[in-house]
């Protein structure tokens, strides 16, 4: 039996699985569990960088530190 490339798969999995994340970090954000939000962009971002998203790496890298700036601002 022949070895199937499954490696399309994987990388449609991680896309979604970090939309998924994000959409999820929006709604922690607007009840102000910034802690919770950064933590879920965190994961986020991993996952883009393993599907090779590195544009929406980027993007989520950048939500990540405005949050985490204004978590430790107090805001």
């Amino acid at each position: 039996m022949p070895i199937e490339n499954t490696s399309p798969q994987f990388i449609e999995f991680y896309k979604k699985k970090a939309l998924n994340l994000v959409e999820i970090s929006q709604n922690h954000y607007k009840n102000r569990e910034l802690k919770k939000a950064c933590e879920l962009l965190s994961q986020a971002y991993s996952f883009y960088k393993k599907a090779g998203e590195l544009d929406n790496a980027e993007q989520v890298k950048k939500r990540f530190e405005e949050i985490k700036t204004e978590l430790k601002s107090g805001a």
